[in-house]
């Protein structure tokens, strides 16, 4: 017995440092392979393996029969976009280009179309490694086009982050954010941006608004280019009223699934104004293209209190995130039936088509033909 229990003791005095000595070597190896491997290059081979719904009603499965458009991407974080989204002149001297668009700037904030993110900080770019809504950063979105940011908002240990479900999973840092979003803004005085917060509070602890205000105060800029909305019942402005050099509020925040402002007014900062007061949308958790472009039902608007549908949202994406989705829903051709079935099945227009993989299809060109097709019909009214 006593020789068993010193071979027993042998054995395990022997057996840990091989396992913390393996444990390292893991480690090392993992941190090179992070370092050194080309993940640029391998983004388009890992996302684009992922195969498309079942276009069934049933929505599992694959469906080898469903065409892949050829689409182009709009942009990458080390190209200039496909597609010019800043249309206008610079040597008119004219000063009428709003959104990318000469002849668009008489129309409200609530009167024009935005491309928009769903998700916008879970990119694989950012190390969102599992299960990604983008491919690449919100910042190259912006220069793509993009003109909506959907960004969630989470208490990871005491600070304000954009994150999704799990703190440590892509994070990104507001400051960093909104520093870039402020110097794309300043390099582009005609663009207005509208951010979507979720806020998320299941994730470590409760968000506190005011916390994300103060975050917001860092950055010098964004404050003096954040739009108040004082009543709720007057018209939202132009865009030339916004874009105006004197005025120079081009960045409108709203917020859902936090504090009611309308219970508490001290929780909500002023700019940061409560998503469904102003806006509705429709259902967000569709597991098939087939039950997006079934526009019978996915028009259909969700009420979420008090809805004053000056805009409105369609959530143009599919859960799990799919890239090759992506490409069918993103598509010119499937962007326009989409936006102009559901704007005819409810008699208003759409503001923000919301979603994934923004570097597929060709919202932007989409959105630039509609807000030309609304101004002309404003004129001609």
């Amino acid at each position: 017995m006593g020789s068993s229990r010193r071979e027993e003791s042998n054995r395990s005095c022997c057996t840990w440092p091989r396992i913390l000595l393996l444990v390292i070597l893991l480690a090392v190896a993992g941190v090179c392979v992070w370092k050194f491997v080309p993940w640029e290059d391998s983004i388009n081979n890992v996302l684009g393996a992922v195969p498309i719904p079942d276009n069934n009603s049933n929505g599992g499965g694959t469906n080898s029969n469903i065409a892949k458009p050829n689409t182009v991407e709009t942009a990458s974080p080390t190209s200039s976009p496909m597609y010019e989204f800043i249309q206008c002149d610079d040597t008119s001297g004219t000063g009428d280009c709003c959104n990318g668009l000469e002849g668009i700037c008489d129309l409200r904030a609530n009167e024009v179309l935005y491309a928009t993110l769903h998700n916008g900080m879970a990119t694989f770019e950012d190390g969102f490694l599992f299960g990604p809504n983008h491919k690449y950063q919100l910042e190259s979105a912006l220069k793509a086009g993009y003109r909506g940011l959907n960004l969630d908002l989470c208490n990871c240990g005491g600070e304000t982050i954009f994150c999704h479900g799990i703190c440590t999973l892509g994070p990104r840092k507001v400051v960093d954010v909104m520093q870039n979003v402020n110097a794309f803004l300043d390099e582009n005085p005609s663009e207005v941006i509208i951010f979507i917060y979720q806020v998320n509070n299941d994730v470590d602890q409760q968000v506190d608004l005011n916390a994300f205000y103060d975050k917001l105060t860092q950055v010098d800029g964004v404050i003096d280019k954040l739009y108040i909305h004082d009543d709720m019942d007057s018209p939202w402005p132009t865009l030339r009223d916004l874009t105006n050099p004197a005025v120079n509020k081009r960045i409108i925040m709203f917020h859902y699934n936090g504090p009611d402002c309308n219970l508490d007014p001290s929780a909500c900062p002023d700019g940061l104004h409560l998503y469904y007061l102003y806006a509705q949308d429709n259902e967000w958790s569709n597991d098939s293209i087939a039950s997006i472009q079934d526009t019978t039902t996915s028009c259909e608007l969700k009420q979420n209190g008090i809805n004053r549908n000056w805009f409105v949202g369609l959530n143009n994406f599919i859960s799990p995130p799919s890239q090759s989705s992506a490409q069918v829903l993103n598509s010119y051709s499937a962007a326009n039936d989409y936006v102009d079935t559901c704007s005819s099945v409810l008699g208003t227009d759409i503001n923000f088509i919301i979603s994934d993989f923004w570097s597929e299809g060709e919202l932007p060109r989409f959105t630039q033909d509609h807000n030309t097709a609304r101004a002309l019909q404003r004129r001609l009214v």
